[in-house]
């Protein structure tokens, strides 16, 4: 403890932080930041120590979180003790925070881009027009922005329901999370880290073949998945196998040369900065050590996009494609870029025969696109156009354009 010539008063502990002495007795109120220390007659005193839970709680509450949020965030085991643990989960919070920014910034941008293209129709079309009457797809994009501002993370749930749109459907018996797990040839004694890792379903399907000696770390950046994985693998795994902790894939809290092993399975494509954490992919890697990224190649389910295209005719082929972003097509090239070698593209061949529309109609409503293009009216149209095609032909054939590349940390 601190000697009493260094406890400060409320109001000198304000002016050392540079808030005002109503805010520290408003974070003592609602339980946020106690005084370390209280004389007998009632007044608060604060310690060095009292200037860390203060920079978390200002931190926290800049970024956007609620009272209750940081209160839940700070109280966690082991927080208030350890400093670089408490900096490593305001930064992993912080990345989930730009993340999401960065996704809303560009859907207001295409929105906006998309309303000034409209008005411009607008302007040359003789005749009086009525600009924001019901059928104008003003509205459409406006709530398209409430959609993506309300979904900031992926759920394991929707996750889940794309799983099992696809055990359902595949051609091959021989299902994916098997054979990506078949590539992983990875030696009995290593050390694994999984960026990315959803809801754990890869581990859960293997968990009889995972080689006792490897060391497994799993990541996510959405700590809501992260709990839903070790719930979820509790049943498969005992919980000494496995090790999860939030991290951020641009800034990975680990030391350099740390894993013999590191597994991005679809997860590249979503990460802004791509460039950065494959830099910080390769840097924790050892020498020699390999990276296993899947992804999927620009026709994955592009039949998809044709039933967009016809629903909505403002719909941008292109602008929801993940291949675009690190795809089958583009990803050695941008392994290459970040320092990989020996890289080696793996297909994994399958295609969906989809017999049954609400299983389909289900996964499209959890893709971006589909929270995007969709209203109830929209989706509607879908079914009938879904089940009218099942009933002339028996099944919806959709592609699947999917692999693995494997690359090396020279």
């Amino acid at each position: 403890m601190e000697q009493r010539g260094e406890w400060m008063t409320a109001g000198q502990f304000a002016a050392k932080a540079g808030v005002t002495k109503r805010t520290v007795q408003f974070y003592d109120k609602v339980g946020l930041l106690n005084p370390s220390y209280r004389t007998e007659s009632g007044h608060r005193c604060y310690t060095k120590l009292d200037l860390a839970r203060l920079q978390r709680i200002l931190t926290l509450k800049y970024i956007g979180l609620t009272i209750d949020e940081i209160r839940g965030i700070i109280h966690r085991d082991g927080y208030e003790e350890d400093f670089k643990e408490s900096l490593r989960i305001q930064s992993t919070i912080i990345g989930q925070k730009m993340e999401h920014l960065r996704l809303v910034q560009k859907t207001v941008k295409e929105t906006l881009s998309l309303l000034e293209s409209l008005e411009q129709v607008e302007h040359e079309r003789p005749g009086p027009t009525e600009r924001y009457d019901e059928s104008n797809p003003a509205w459409e994009l406006f709530a398209s922005i409430i959609r993506v501002v309300n979904q900031e993370y992926e759920s394991a749930f929707n996750l889940q329901t794309r799983i099992r749109m696809h055990d359902r459907f595949s051609v091959n018996p021989y299902k994916w999370h098997h054979w990506l797990f078949d590539q992983l040839m990875i030696p009995e004694q290593s050390v694994i880290l999984e960026l990315g890792c959803g809801d754990g379903t890869l581990w859960q399907r293997n968990a009889d073949r995972i080689p006792d000696g490897w060391d497994v770390t799993l990541t996510d950046l959405s700590e809501g998945i992260l709990n839903d994985a070790k719930q979820g693998l509790k049943p498969y795994l005992s919980p000494d196998r496995l090790r999860f902790m939030s991290a951020d894939a641009h800034s990975i809290p680990f030391p350099d040369a740390s894993f013999d092993a590191v597994l991005a399975n679809h997860m590249l494509y979503h990460v802004s900065e791509r460039h950065q954490a494959l830099k910080e992919i390769r840097r924790v890697l050892k020498p020699g050590g390999k990276l296993f990224a899947s992804t999927m190649g620009s026709r994955h389910m592009i039949e998809v996009k044709g039933f967009l295209s016809k629903l909505n005719p403002h719909y941008e082929h292109g602008r929801q494609d993940f291949a675009c972003e690190f795809g089958l097509e583009n990803g050695q090239d941008q392994l290459e870029a970040a320092g990989f070698t020996e890289i080696r593209l793996l297909r994994y061949e399958d295609a969906l025969r989809v017999t049954d529309a609400k299983p389909l109609l289900d996964y499209i409503r959890t893709t971006p696109e589909g929270r995007e293009n969709f209203t109830d009216s929209r989706l509607s149209k879908l079914e009938t156009m879904l089940n009218e095609s099942i009933r002339q032909d028996g099944t919806i054939p959709i592609t699947k354009d999917v692999g693995l590349f494997v690359a090396v940390r020279q």
